[in-house]
Protein backbone atom coordinates (compact mmCIF):
# COMPACT_ATOMS: atom_id res chain seq x y z
CA UNK A 1 0.00 0.00 0.00
CA UNK A 2 1.57 3.44 -1.16
CA UNK A 3 2.13 5.46 1.59
CA UNK A 4 0.46 9.03 2.34
CA UNK A 5 1.24 12.36 2.35
CA UNK A 6 0.73 14.69 5.93
CA UNK A 7 1.39 18.46 6.63
CA UNK A 8 0.58 17.47 10.28
CA UNK A 9 0.58 14.72 12.36
CA UNK A 10 -0.80 13.79 16.15
CA UNK A 11 0.75 10.66 17.77
CA UNK A 12 0.67 9.20 21.24
CA UNK A 13 -2.45 10.59 22.14
CA UNK A 14 -3.27 8.62 25.67
CA UNK A 15 -6.51 8.57 24.41
CA UNK A 16 -8.10 9.98 20.81
CA UNK A 17 -11.94 10.23 20.79
CA UNK A 18 -13.01 9.98 17.52
CA UNK A 19 -16.99 9.73 18.12
CA UNK A 20 -17.29 7.35 15.78
CA UNK A 21 -20.33 4.94 15.86
CA UNK A 22 -21.18 1.24 14.46
CA UNK A 23 -22.33 2.87 10.95
CA UNK A 24 -22.21 5.98 9.00
CA UNK A 25 -25.65 6.93 10.01
CA UNK A 26 -26.52 9.52 12.66
CA UNK A 27 -26.60 8.38 16.47
CA UNK A 28 -29.73 7.65 17.96
CA UNK A 29 -30.79 6.26 21.12
CA UNK A 30 -28.00 3.82 22.76
CA UNK A 31 -26.04 4.31 19.97
CA UNK A 32 -25.07 8.06 21.70
CA UNK A 33 -23.28 6.19 24.28
CA UNK A 34 -20.30 5.29 21.60
CA UNK A 35 -17.82 7.73 21.44
CA UNK A 36 -15.20 5.82 20.29
CA UNK A 37 -12.14 5.52 21.59
CA UNK A 38 -8.14 4.41 20.57
CA UNK A 39 -5.71 4.09 23.07
CA UNK A 40 -2.32 5.59 21.71
CA UNK A 41 -4.05 7.08 19.17
CA UNK A 42 -2.84 9.61 16.26
CA UNK A 43 -4.30 11.40 13.40
CA UNK A 44 -2.48 12.92 9.75
CA UNK A 45 -3.96 15.63 8.60
CA UNK A 46 -3.68 17.15 4.77
CA UNK A 47 -4.30 20.38 4.08
CA UNK A 48 -6.59 20.94 7.21
CA UNK A 49 -8.55 17.66 6.10
CA UNK A 50 -8.26 14.65 8.23
CA UNK A 51 -6.78 11.83 6.17
CA UNK A 52 -6.15 9.15 8.50
CA UNK A 53 -7.19 7.97 12.60
CA UNK A 54 -5.79 4.92 14.09
CA UNK A 55 -3.26 3.82 16.68
CA UNK A 56 0.00 5.73 16.44
CA UNK A 57 1.74 2.47 14.79
CA UNK A 58 -1.05 2.38 12.22
CA UNK A 59 -0.91 5.94 11.76
CA UNK A 60 2.99 5.63 11.58
CA UNK A 61 3.25 3.12 9.27
CA UNK A 62 0.82 4.71 6.25
CA UNK A 63 2.63 8.11 6.16
CA UNK A 64 5.70 9.15 4.38
CA UNK A 65 7.92 11.61 6.57
CA UNK A 66 9.27 14.63 5.01
CA UNK A 67 11.01 17.85 5.79
CA UNK A 68 8.78 20.23 7.19
CA UNK A 69 5.74 17.92 8.17
CA UNK A 70 4.50 19.48 11.67
CA UNK A 71 4.37 16.23 14.00
CA UNK A 72 2.85 16.67 17.78
CA UNK A 73 3.21 14.45 20.31
CA UNK A 74 0.10 14.56 22.66
CA UNK A 75 2.19 12.71 25.38
CA UNK A 76 -0.64 10.57 26.69
CA UNK A 77 -3.14 13.35 26.83
CA UNK A 78 -6.81 12.70 25.75
CA UNK A 79 -7.50 14.46 22.36
CA UNK A 80 -10.96 15.19 21.40
CA UNK A 81 -12.81 16.88 18.95
CA UNK A 82 -13.60 20.39 18.90
CA UNK A 83 -16.89 21.44 20.14
CA UNK A 84 -19.48 23.38 18.15
CA UNK A 85 -21.80 26.10 19.51
CA UNK A 86 -24.43 26.15 16.71
CA UNK A 87 -26.40 29.47 18.30
CA UNK A 88 -24.82 31.86 20.01
CA UNK A 89 -25.83 35.38 21.32
CA UNK A 90 -22.23 36.30 21.28
CA UNK A 91 -22.13 40.04 20.70
CA UNK A 92 -24.20 41.99 23.47
CA UNK A 93 -23.28 44.25 26.50
CA UNK A 94 -24.19 43.93 30.17
CA UNK A 95 -24.80 41.02 32.75
CA UNK A 96 -27.99 39.48 34.24
CA UNK A 97 -26.38 37.18 36.29
CA UNK A 98 -27.54 39.18 39.50
CA UNK A 99 -31.00 37.99 38.29
CA UNK A 100 -29.93 34.33 39.29
CA UNK A 101 -30.66 35.44 42.26
CA UNK A 102 -33.48 37.49 42.07
CA UNK A 103 -35.21 34.28 40.62
CA UNK A 104 -33.49 31.95 43.62
CA UNK A 105 -35.48 34.44 45.30
CA UNK A 106 -38.68 33.35 43.98
CA UNK A 107 -39.24 36.58 41.46
CA UNK A 108 -40.70 35.35 38.36
CA UNK A 109 -39.10 36.37 34.94
CA UNK A 110 -42.13 39.01 34.16
CA UNK A 111 -40.85 41.04 37.73
CA UNK A 112 -37.43 41.13 36.73
CA UNK A 113 -38.63 42.52 33.50
CA UNK A 114 -40.91 44.97 35.16
CA UNK A 115 -38.14 45.68 37.16
CA UNK A 116 -36.31 46.50 34.16
CA UNK A 117 -34.14 43.88 34.02
CA UNK A 118 -34.12 40.82 31.70
CA UNK A 119 -33.88 40.76 27.95
CA UNK A 120 -34.56 44.76 27.67
CA UNK A 121 -32.17 45.47 30.21
CA UNK A 122 -29.32 43.62 27.62
CA UNK A 123 -31.00 45.42 24.58
CA UNK A 124 -30.08 48.63 26.48
CA UNK A 125 -26.69 47.87 27.23
CA UNK A 126 -26.34 46.57 24.12
CA UNK A 127 -27.32 49.53 22.63
CA UNK A 128 -25.13 52.21 24.58
CA UNK A 129 -22.25 50.02 24.35
CA UNK A 130 -19.74 50.96 21.09
CA UNK A 131 -18.62 48.49 18.59
CA UNK A 132 -14.96 48.81 20.20
CA UNK A 133 -16.48 47.73 23.49
CA UNK A 134 -18.85 45.02 22.04
CA UNK A 135 -15.76 43.50 19.74
CA UNK A 136 -13.27 43.56 22.96
CA UNK A 137 -16.31 42.27 25.00
CA UNK A 138 -16.96 39.35 22.12
CA UNK A 139 -13.22 38.92 22.01
CA UNK A 140 -12.54 37.57 25.61
CA UNK A 141 -16.22 35.36 24.84
CA UNK A 142 -14.22 33.57 21.87
CA UNK A 143 -10.76 32.81 23.54
CA UNK A 144 -12.59 31.57 26.65
CA UNK A 145 -14.88 29.41 24.35
CA UNK A 146 -11.76 28.37 22.76
CA UNK A 147 -9.61 27.60 25.79
CA UNK A 148 -12.70 25.07 26.76
CA UNK A 149 -12.81 23.26 23.65
CA UNK A 150 -15.28 25.22 21.71
CA UNK A 151 -13.36 25.67 18.16
CA UNK A 152 -16.80 26.85 15.53
CA UNK A 153 -19.32 29.23 17.14
CA UNK A 154 -22.27 30.74 15.27
CA UNK A 155 -22.52 34.21 16.24
CA UNK A 156 -25.69 36.43 15.39
CA UNK A 157 -26.87 39.40 16.45
CA UNK A 158 -30.62 40.28 17.98
CA UNK A 159 -30.33 42.49 21.01
CA UNK A 160 -29.85 45.80 19.22
CA UNK A 161 -33.94 45.84 17.85
CA UNK A 162 -32.91 48.26 15.92
CA UNK A 163 -31.57 48.49 12.17
CA UNK A 164 -28.51 50.56 13.16
CA UNK A 165 -28.05 48.13 16.12
CA UNK A 166 -28.31 45.27 14.61
CA UNK A 167 -25.59 46.41 11.90
CA UNK A 168 -23.50 47.61 14.13
CA UNK A 169 -23.19 43.91 15.94
CA UNK A 170 -23.32 42.29 12.56
CA UNK A 171 -19.89 44.48 11.78
CA UNK A 172 -18.61 43.16 14.90
CA UNK A 173 -19.20 39.83 14.11
CA UNK A 174 -17.72 40.13 10.79
CA UNK A 175 -14.45 41.56 12.24
CA UNK A 176 -14.01 38.74 14.75
CA UNK A 177 -14.26 35.84 12.05
CA UNK A 178 -11.31 37.95 9.91
CA UNK A 179 -9.45 37.90 13.17
CA UNK A 180 -10.15 34.22 14.88
CA UNK A 181 -8.85 33.08 18.34
CA UNK A 182 -5.02 32.21 17.07
CA UNK A 183 -4.79 34.27 14.09
CA UNK A 184 -6.56 34.03 10.73
CA UNK A 185 -6.12 30.52 9.18
CA UNK A 186 -4.82 29.27 12.33
CA UNK A 187 -4.79 25.74 13.70
CA UNK A 188 -5.84 24.43 16.60
CA UNK A 189 -4.98 22.15 18.72
CA UNK A 190 -5.16 18.79 17.05
CA UNK A 191 -5.07 20.74 13.41
CA UNK A 192 -8.66 21.98 13.06
CA UNK A 193 -8.79 24.84 11.05
CA UNK A 194 -10.04 28.04 12.87
CA UNK A 195 -12.67 29.70 10.98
Amino acid sequence: MPKQEADFLLIHAGQLVTVAGASDNPKRGDSLAEIGVIKDGAVAVKDGVITIVGTTLEVLDQIEFYPGMKVLDAGGQVVLPGLVDPHTHLVFAGSREHEFALKIQGMSYLEILKAGGGILSTVRSTRSATKEELYRTARGYLDQMLSQGTTTSEAKSGYGLTVDDELKMLEVIRELARDPPGGPGSHFPGGARGA
